[in-house]
This record gives structure tokens, sequence and C-alpha cells, in this order.
């Protein structure tokens, strides 16, 4: 009856699927890495991919709103 205590993740959608257009894997692999659940190189390749992505995408929103 409660509500959930679990904090969600909530990722970009659009960087999520340019990732999947980019490295050619599932959205599940891609949210899976991001947590910390794979530890592959692509993995890592994705998830600094993301943090870039993300960045970027704050900054242009940013930008945006201070014009």
């Amino acid at each position: 009856m409660d509500k959930p205590t679990k904090k969600r993740n909530i990722l970009n959608r659009d960087v999520v699927d340019k990732l999947i257009e980019d490295y050619g894997v599932s959205r599940r692999f891609i949210t899976m890495s991001i947590r910390g659940d794979r530890t592959s190189t692509t993995s890592d390749k994705i998830v600094k991919d993301y943090k870039r992505l993300e960045n970027q995408v704050k900054e242009a929103v940013k930008a945006a709103v201070n014009q």
C-alpha cells in the first residue's frame, strides 16, 4: 500500500537510442551497462559515451534556456 522506496534511475531515452544505433546492442544491455551490471570493454565504452552525450544534452538545454 505504501509507495516504493527504491529510487528509479531515469535514463535519457534519446541518448540510449543513439547508443543502440552506434553499438548495435539491445536497450537492456545498455541499461544494464549503465547500472554497472555488465563489465565488458564494450560496456565500459557505452558508459563513457552515455555520460559524454548526456553532458552535451544538458549543456545544450542550459544554453537554450539562457538565451
